[in-house]
């Protein structure tokens, strides 16, 4: 068996950290460049729901990353591509 390693940070990936995006919360997420850290886009609500996903998270509930939740708001965009993200 292959053995997956996060992009991010180097850590071995299991079932109990690898994570999904089965709840479609996320709308992109993946390593930065130069590595040192990773990205998420969620759609989400409010910031009581991100707080709640990333309580969930399996690399923070071991210990793994450390969160910033920073806010967009879109004012150029490529409008069909953003309808198709956000639905």
């Amino acid at each position: 068996m292959e053995q997956k390693f996060c992009q991010s940070c180097g850590t071995l990936l299991t079932d109990n950290n690898k994570g999904t995006n089965a709840d479609g919360d996320f709308i992109v997420s993946g390593a930065q460049t130069p590595r040192i850290g990773g990205v998420i886009m969620m759609k989400v609500e409010n910031r009581a729901a991100v707080d709640a996903i990333i309580a969930q998270a399996p690399f923070n509930i071991n210990g793994i990353a450390d969160y910033r939740i920073v806010g967009l708001a879109p004012t150029i965009f490529c409008e069909s591509i953003l309808y198709c993200l956000l639905r």
